[in-house]
């Protein structure tokens, strides 16, 4: 049996008189893999209701192990007698339709751990691919004067980029992305690519989007080919479109020293439907807030872009006060020639690997 993590840690364990037991850190998901004896896939476990993970970072804080009885297989789906989901995993009805749906990436991964198609698990070859989205909300504007952004909600995920994220011996400098019928990419070259030292590289398309659309875009499900190197990685992305009534994003207000210049950002977390009701740590792995505009780069916070980047925060946080104080915010028509911010964004990723970059644009 092999378990996964959804940053591509695994272990291993051995099925022993039909028991096994594997040791796991808490505080993020995990995947199961039930292996035949030559290490190739049988299926995954799933917890039902579209969730395909151990969503360990929703675990009890007063539990310490889960004991999942008998598993039974039906094709290529093992199912526990024992579900820890609403008892030592306590989801609300509202987290188990996100989980559902943010964990089909790692689902994905489970589903298929050889996308070179190459006969051997990636992982145990000392190397990993995985497909990801980075979506772009925009779920208002900053109507000036106004301090909090209105809520527009008719296009509210404006576009997205896919992402490959190797970790490899070899990597090459363009890798070409092909869709299933409906979606744009057709061999089409990475526009760009991020290395983080030699250990991973991150892959993206170009911004896809329709500037004539009124309805969210969003990309669509099928198969997906990555041709890298010599070889073609084949990825299931899942139907997407739970993402569009399900989308969590934080909700800004905007205060301003006696100068004009910015002094914090407080915020609530938001979803189409209304403010979130639950504990949003679960769900967020970590939130950044982001100036771009025409005044000089804040030099307090190292490599960042823009006019101002924060650290990364933690999911709790609510409120971060500006490390520059000297970043004029614009509450009226810019005069050419004058500093002011042109936009505000918050990014944060989930516990999945997928980002997300939620944009408030300033309207005069």
């Amino acid at each position: 049996m092999l378990a996964i993590s959804s940053d591509n840690k695994y272990k291993e364990a051995q099925i022993t008189n039909n028991n096994f037991s594997v040791e796991l850190d808490n505080g993020e998901p995990w995947g199961l893999v039930f292996l035949n004896e030559a290490n190739q896939p049988l299926g995954l476990l799933s917890l039902g209701d579209g969730i395909e993970t151990l969503p360990l970072h929703y675990l009890d804080s007063t539990v310490d192990s889960l004991q999942l009885q008998t598993v039974s297989r039906n094709g290529a789906i093992f199912t526990p007698s024992a579900n820890p989901i609403g008892t030592k995993i306590p989801l609300t009805p509202e987290q188990v339709t996100i989980v559902a749906g943010m964990d089909d990436y790692l689902a994905a991964v489970l589903k298929n751990p050889d996308v070179n198609g190459n006969g051997t698990i990636d992982l145990l070859e000392g190397r990993t691919f995985t497909l990801s989205v980075i979506y772009f909300i925009k779920p208002g504007k900053f109507h000036v004067p106004q301090l909090t952004p209105s809520f527009d909600n008719t296009t509210l995920i404006e576009g997205y980029r896919l992402c490959l994220t190797v970790e490899d011996a070899s990597y090459p400098e363009t890798v070409y992305f092909t869709g299933p019928d409906g979606s744009p990419l057709s061999g089409t070259p990475s526009e760009s690519y991020l290395a983080f030292d030699n250990d991973s590289r991150v892959y993206a398309t170009q911004y896809l989007y329709d500037i004539t659309g009124t309805a969210s875009y969003i990309p669509v499900g099928g198969t997906y080919t990555v041709k890298y190197n010599n070889e073609t990685l084949t990825f299931n992305l899942p139907d997407q479109s739970y993402v569009d009534d399900n989308i969590v994003y934080p909700f800004p207000t905007v205060t301003l020293n006696n100068d004009g210049t910015m002094n914090k950002v407080d915020w609530v977390y938001r979803m189409p439907a209304g403010v979130v009701n639950f504990d949003i740590k679960a769900l967020v792995d970590n939130i950044m807030v982001q100036l771009e505009g025409t005044g000089p780069k804040c030099e307090a916070i190292p490599n960042q872009n823009g006019t101002y980047g924060s650290d990364r925060l933690p999911a709790a946080t609510t409120s971060h006060t500006l490390a520059c104080q000297n970043i004029m915010w614009g509450n009226s028509e810019p005069v050419p020639g004058t500093e002011y911010v042109v936009r505000l964004m918050m990014t944060y990723e989930d516990h999945y690997g997928a980002s997300y970059v939620v944009m408030y644009e300033k309207q005069y």
